[in-house]
């Protein structure tokens, strides 16, 4: 199997929907990464999910199972009105995010780099 991690981000090519958006607020939000038939990875490695903002504000991101809270003192911290790539092991089938503020979210789920 190709190490799809070289190629550039590529959005999921056999799904009718590879991206979601979500709103983090003062509450954790739990998300499922995957939803069959809609979006699901080709691959079992080089996965890759893509969080994208237009908004200034800040928001925490954390990846695991079902059980995943984000927190300001356990997660990843994102800038606002920016565009991340974080590679996932297939384990991770969810994320959790939060913020101080109201952020929406574009999730992208893909491989690549």
């Amino acid at each position: 199997m190709p190490n799809l991690f070289l190629l550039p981000f590529q959005a999921l090519k056999n799904s009718t929907a590879p991206s979601f958006q979500s709103t983090a607020d003062n509450t954790a939000v739990l998300l499922a990464l995957e939803s069959t038939s809609v979006r699901e990875w080709q691959f079992p490695t080089s996965r890759v999910v893509r969080l994208a903002t237009k908004a200034a504000d800040d928001y925490y991101v954390k990846f695991g199972t079902s059980d995943v809270v984000a927190a300001s003192t356990n997660s990843i911290l994102m800038l606002g009105g920016t565009v991340e790539l974080h590679r996932v092991e297939a384990g991770q089938s969810h994320m959790s995010v939060v913020s101080s503020t109201d952020v929406t979210i574009n999730i992208t789920l893909g491989v690549g780099s």
